[in-house]
């Protein structure tokens, strides 16, 4: 594409459309890979609907009726221990969906990333069984472990969130003000992610120094980064209301109406993944594009200096 190799547009919103458009080029790879995020995405809503939910509607339940229960009945004692080992399991079934998550969700986006470089760079359409062929063993090499340490990093900063959260229960700034630090984080991460794929091993060196290189590119694009969080955000919150009323569904037992509902949310949301990736891909070619014209400038002007 001419984006990967000119200067970056000027355009805050010329990424978005170069990454809108990018499924385009190669259609047969990217319906692979939105297979891949269809099933993962429809995976872990379940896993969420048949692990995480029933134990969480079972300590809500107990706690609803310890409020109308007398503290000098047995009962009581009871609800109390069904709370304790209820929210004991609760939390460590949450902790496990939420680990997992993280690292089913980096593997698949580093896969939607290969595809998104491999087509930004070269133009070229390929199959999902070329891309593997054509990356190297040292890319890929350093595509894992660049995303090993995104996912030790985004980990222990959810870890850090949740207890911040808990030690600053009263303290909603504070608490925001993490949740905050943690979405730039993870964009870095991300787009760390973006840096192991796109360039190769031996230039970034560990995966902490592709974090690093992510880290600086970022400087004087973090609005564009806010647009793209911005908008997956907003997207996601516009289609949330059709996994609410898949679930209201499930209630009411008409099981056709909310699976053709899940069905739709997941393939929404597997759009939106794939499309952050496509921009992701468009947003790091635009910054190194732009870093090579200021460098290159710079050069020119220390020759005229001489």
């Amino acid at each position: 594409m001419a984006a990967a190799t000119n200067p970056a547009s000027s355009s805050p919103f010329h990424f978005l459309k170069e990454g809108l458009l990018l499924p385009n080029q190669n259609r047969r790879l990217f319906a692979a890979v939105f297979a891949i995020t269809v099933i993962s995405t429809a995976l872990f809503l379940v896993a969420s609907e048949l692990g995480v939910e029933p134990l969480a509607l079972e300590v809500r339940n107990a706690v609803i009726a310890l409020r109308s229960t007398r503290p000098q009945s047995p009962d009581y004692a009871r609800l109390i221990r069904e709370i304790q080992d209820g929210t004991r399991d609760l939390l460590l079934t949450t902790a496990a969906y939420h680990v997992s998550a993280v690292v089913a969700g980096s593997t698949v986006r580093l896969v939607a990333l290969f595809a998104a470089v491999t087509t930004y760079s070269s133009g070229e359409a390929h199959g999902f069984s070329a891309l593997l062929g054509k990356a190297s063993r040292a890319q890929l090499k350093g595509a894992v472990r660049a995303l090993a340490f995104v996912c030790a990093l985004e980990i222990a900063c959810v870890a850090l969130l949740l207890a911040l959260a808990a030690l600053f229960v009263f303290l909603a700034f504070k608490r925001y003000s993490g949740l905050r630090a943690y979405v730039y984080l993870s964009f870095v991460c991300s787009l760390g992610l973006a840096v192991a794929v796109a360039e190769p091993a031996e230039s970034h060196g560990s995966a902490g120094a592709v974090v690093g290189r992510a880290w600086r590119m970022m400087k004087g694009r973090r609005r564009r980064a806010v647009l793209l969080i911005a908008l997956t955000a907003v997207l996601g919150a516009v289609f949330r209301p059709v996994y609410w009323l898949a679930r209201v569904f499930v209630l009411r037992s008409m099981a056709m109406e909310a699976l053709l509902l899940g069905a739709l949310y997941t393939f929404l949301m597997a759009g939106v993944e794939l499309f952050f990736a496509c921009a992701l891909a468009a947003f790091y070619y635009e910054s190194k594009g732009r870093a090579q014209a200021a460098q290159e400038l710079a050069t020119q002007y220390v020759k005229l200096s001489i």
